[in-house]
């Protein structure tokens, strides 16, 4: 999609190449090897249903592993010894000394890119970057070429988001010759007419062909909806008809204002000592004149929203699916465990979305995740593609491993085989003269030190299972995440209602316009609605310094879909919401005097052999301890939690619950609508306003995300009218498990606190439990025998 220098590593978003051509698990701890506790309070979901279809375990349990070999033992290994001058006119200078090939690698970037294309004209930057090597003022382009050949010499440029570059690699022998060379063209391009028209078409000729990629099509579509108005989200190259307003002038006069020496680097790698390199760059670089630069400043990207985008071509057979959100720009402190966790997500080492969408579903050929981090700001994406009638299932997928990454930690393993990759493949990307330069000058680019090559090992081996999901938690935003998804709609859109996406934007491909805030063409006037780059005016701005130019795009929303969820008004904040459905449970006063339940129920289990009818008695005392005895068919079985330990009793005798049971008893305790809403109230948990939901039948619903220290986030679903909670939505710990949801209805008031009689407990989109309220008695006495543990 973006022309940008493959070997310059996360410089910028460009480098998206790839090759994507395209039994019964019983119920019950001890047939699952882990406790898996029943749901607390109100809600008794005692039975676990099958996670994976028997053909899908046999599936994994006979084909041969897909894992990648263990990792080698690390050897050691030394960045080659550098030097970083400034000389008199602005020009930062890295030599980095490198003897193992008669070979010296010159790179020259510029610390500008497509970002900064002016108004209008999109792709003039990298228009421009394709002309440095097709001509100077003393030499036509077929003379240049002739002589970067007599020297044995090659050199490429192009253009990113953030930057421009040239680069040039020749033998020893003709180190000077090729730096006076490189000079030539960065100083004193031609633009010669004839060759302008030629690149410009051979330019607008592979976007013609790009517009009708699928691939190209999602990630153009992705970049515009995580970045929405900032120059990140439109495309690098331009678009055919703005290339076409690009002329000779415009050319020149970005080049004089950003092609100075004081706005550049130059990385000189190789076999030439420290002196060797910055004498012949203080010869050759010298006399170019610094000038002032004006910094440009751009809106920030619009905060992560759910919004799906459907671009329909009707002859596709499969899917490209795009999923993911805003991430953090390339010098953020928490760079390194972020990337490993969404390396774990879907990269090399680990990859949780290979496994489960082509290992374990054979779904698709391969899946990933990645992290593209710019100067600004950055984005998380997942992608494949797939058949058309799996885009459903494919996307839940995809979602479920954004939730569960977020709420349930990782395993040491996964860390330890994501670190194994990084710092393995670390050695090859310095082997070269070539790689070096394109390491040093990422570094240098982002203003990070550059003993950070030399650290990069011990920096990632520092990365802890806490960090990641230290990260995790904050970064990643499985309820706002951007969809894009390119294909045949009228095959697929069916599917998306099912899975909880009932609200998309669609767009034919005819019609589609990715300068368009609703990525439609417009009627007459044909601009209205579409994004550009325009100054601003008349605003004060703080801290613009000298020369400060500040660009600001003009974006209008999308226009509301059908179904739209209630007004909320410019009052309601999360703080409000919480209060109001406070309110509706009964308010802080009742719930603070609750102190005893005990209630019985009877529910409706959904198993492999059929359904299974349960009667729960529940003795629950606030805050921390709890009582199931639960009669099924097979027997009757017990759960108890004192607030420090748990056991069972069942049929087959008396069982301490393991570690993991431990953690997720406190969790469902915790979970319990009455101690999460007094929690959030006291602000021992966070409340933060969501995206309004739309359910299945179309209706509108508030949401409210409650998450704080060691507590996965709960997600409740609020009815705009009665402010009571329709559906709870979690993770539990158990590794593998999907989002669980609880429905609730039917709800009566108790003693002063609003019940739900009915409730659903559903697990990867299927209904698991329906529990029936029988009786219910508040702050009754309960006898403390109850939550001992009886001598085996």
């Amino acid at each position: 999609m973006r022309a940008e220098d493959e070997t310059l590593v996360n410089a910028t978003r460009q480098g998206r190449y790839r090759c994507r051509r395209p039994g019964h698990r019983p119920a019950g701890a001890a047939a699952r090897g882990a406790w898996r506790p029943a749901a607390l309070l109100l809600v008794c979901a005692l039975a676990c249903a099958c996670a994976r279809p028997a053909a899908a375990q046999a599936l994994g349990r006979d084909w041969p592993s897909e894992r990648p070999p263990r990792a080698l033992t690390p050897r050691d290994i030394t960045f080659p010894p550098y030097q970083v001058q400034t000389l008199p006119n602005g020009l930062q200078v890295v030599a980095v000394l490198h003897h193992e090939q008669p070979a010296v690698s010159m790179r020259l970037l510029v610390r500008t890119g497509s970002a900064a294309d002016p108004k209008g004209k999109l792709g003039l930057d990298h228009l421009l970057a394709s002309l440095l090597d097709q001509g100077t003022a003393a030499r036509s382009a077929q003379e240049v070429n002739d002589a970067i050949d007599f020297i044995g010499g090659a050199v490429n440029t192009g253009a990113g988001s953030d930057l421009t570059y040239i680069n040039m690699v020749v033998m020893k022998d003709s180190f000077e010759t090729g730096m006076r060379m490189l000079d030539e063209m960065t100083e004193h391009p031609a633009f010669s007419p004839e060759e302008i028209d030629r690149q410009r078409q051979q330019i607008a000729s592979g976007l013609r062909v790009s517009l009708e990629d699928p691939e190209y099509l999602a990630d153009a579509v992705f970049d515009r909806l995580v970045y929405g108005a900032h120059p990140y989200g439109l495309p690098d190259n331009g678009m055919p008809e703005s290339l076409g307003g690009v002329t000779r002038a415009d050319l020149l006069a970005f080049h004089e204002k950003y092609f100075v020496p004081n706005n550049a680097i130059l990385a000189i790698v190789g076999d030439v000592t420290a002196d060797e390199a910055f004498t012949t760059a203080r010869a050759v670089f010298g006399h170019w004149a610094s000038r002032d630069v004006p910094r440009e400043r751009f809106l920030a990207p619009p905060a992560s929203a759910r919004r799906v985008i459907v671009v329909d071509k009707p002859d596709a057979v499969q899917t490209e699916v795009r999923v993911g959100h805003i991430g953090i720009p390339r010098n953020h402190p928490d760079y390194m465990p972020l990337n490993l966790a969404v390396r774990i997500l879907g990269g090399e080492g680990s990859n949780r979305l290979h496994q489960v969408l082509r290992t374990e579903r054979g779904l698709t050929y391969g899946a990933q995740a990645k992290m593209d981090t710019l100067k600004d700001s950055g984005d998380i994406e997942a992608e494949t593609n797939t058949r058309t009638d799996a885009t459903g299932e494919v996307l839940r997928l995809i979602v479920d491993e954004f939730w569960r990454l977020q709420r349930e930690r990782v395993s040491d393993g996964e860390l330890a085989a994501a670190k194994a990759y990084m710092t393995g493949s670390f050695p090859l990307t310095i082997e070269t003269p070539d790689a070096i330069a394109a390491q040093v000058l990422n570094v240098v680019f982002f203003g990070l030190p550059l003993e950070e090559l030399q650290t990069f090992r011990d920096r990632v081996n520092t990365v802890t299972v806490d960090d990641i999901e230290r990260v995790a938690r904050f970064y990643l935003k499985p309820d706002a995440v951007s969809v894009v998804l390119v294909g045949n709609a009228a095959a697929f859109t069916p599917q998306l209602r099912r899975i909880g996406f009932n609200r998309y934007e669609t767009v034919t491909l005819d019609n589609l316009d990715l300068l368009a805030v609703d990525f439609k063409k417009t009627a007459p006037g044909g601009g209205a609605g579409r994004l550009g780059r325009t100054p601003l005016r008349n605003r004060a701005v703080a801290d613009r310094g000298a020369g400060a130019v500040i660009r600001i795009a003009r974006y209008q929303p999308p226009p509301a879909a059908p179904a739209p969820p209630p007004t909320r008004g410019a009052a309601l904040t999360a703080k409000a919401l919480l209060d109001d459905v406070i309110a509706a449970k009964g308010g802080l006063a009742a719930m603070r005097a609750l102190k005893t339940i005990v209630a019985t129920s009877a529910a409706t289990m959904s198993t492999p052999t059929g359904p299974v009818e349960s009667k729960t008695t529940t003795y629950l005392e606030y805050p921390n301890r709890v009582r199931v005895e639960t009669t099924m068919p097979q027997g009757t079985q017990t759960q108890v939690y004192d607030g420090t330990h748990g056991w069972v009793r069942d049929p087959f005798g008396l069982h301490e619950v393991p570690e993991l049971g431990l953690r997720e008893m406190e969790a469902s305790l915790r979970r319990d609508t009455v101690s999460a809403l007094l929690a959030a109230a006291r602000g021992d948990l966070q409340a933060r306003l969501l995206p309004d939901v739309v359910d299945a039948d179309g209706h509108p619903r508030h949401a409210l995300e409650l998450s704080g220290p060691s507590f996965d986030p709960l997600v409740l679903q609020i009815e705009p009218d009665t402010h009571l909670i329709a559906k709870q939505t979690y993770t539990v710990h158990a590794p593998g498990e999907p989002t669980i949801e609880e429905v609730f209805s039917d709800y009566r008031p108790v003693n002063g606190i609003t019940v739900a009689f009915l409730a659903e407990v559903r697990t990867g989109g299927r209904s698991v439990v329906q529990r029936r309220l029988g009786t219910i008695q508040t702050n009754t006495s309960i006898d403390p025998q109850l939550f001992t543990r009886p001598v085996p």
